[in-house]
């Protein structure tokens, strides 16, 4: 049997038996992260081209720790609550999961809702009124969901390119803003362009180890890489490996 195979039968059980999946904390790298999306039969093309930036905003979200929560968001790459409560993880039964099951997670609970509306104009723009969309803009988009994004994008539309601020009309995101569709910044008052922009960094920090795992296909950036750059598509035959304590 194929270790792809291996691979997507191994995560099918984890989904379905939960009590099954608990592992020590982990810490890993953006080139992991990456690696793992490659690796998940469920992150659909726009995660896969995009693994490097996603494995940048691991590393600005959460450390690249597995068990980071701030009660709100959990693991690698902060998967809300609300996504999780569509997993029937509890939240730390997920944050006992190992990376590799808590990225096919994610990508399975927001791959598709969040590559879509404003993240697809961003990914056609090379700017909004002036302001560059970078990697990390793209990153924050996905992270921060449909409805912040698109309202950031708005705002920019209406405003020069710049983004909302606390200090100039921004709406923190809350149980009310959320509901009422009019937040536009994240509960930490962060939008697209300045978490974008803490991404970009965890990305272009990255761009020198991050070249694939055992030769793999992440096809992220070199040294020399422009920062901010759209990552192409990466090759379809990344190899696959077993996470070792599915093994």
């Amino acid at each position: 049997m194929r270790a792809s195979t291996l691979l997507v039968s191994a995560i099918a059980v984890v989904l379905a038996r939960p009590e099954l999946a608990l592992a020590d904390c982990q810490t890993v790298s953006a080139s992991d992260v990456a690696q793992d999306i490659q690796n998940c039969p469920s992150a659909n093309n726009a995660l896969k081209n995009n693994a490097c930036n996603f494995g940048g905003a691991a590393i600005a979200e959460s450390g690249g720790t597995t068990c980071a929560s701030n009660g709100n968001n959990f693991g690698v790459l902060q998967l809300t609550r609300s996504n999780l409560t569509n997993t029937g993880y509890s939240p730390s039964q997920y944050l006992n999961l190992p990376a590799q099951i808590q990225v096919c997670i994610w990508a399975q609970q927001v791959g598709n809702s969040n590559t879509s509306g404003a993240y697809q104009t961003l990914s056609n723009s090379g700017s909004i009124n002036g302001t560059p969309v970078t990697a990390g803009m793209l990153a924050a988009c996905f992270q921060f969901g449909p409805l912040i994004c698109k309202n950031d994008l708005a705002f920019m539309q209406a405003n020069g390119g710049a983004c909302p601020t606390a200090g100039n009309g921004g709406v923190r995101a809350t149980g009310q803003s959320l509901s009422s569709g009019s937040a536009n910044l994240d509960g930490n008052s962060q939008s697209i362009c300045s978490w974008g922009q803490s991404i970009q960094n965890k990305i272009n920090q990255a761009a020198a180890t991050c070249n694939g795992l055992n030769g793999g296909g992440t096809n992220c950036p070199g040294g020399v890489s422009t920062p901010g750059g759209v990552i192409p598509p990466s090759p379809g035959n990344a190899p696959v490996s077993l996470p070792a304590n599915l093994a």
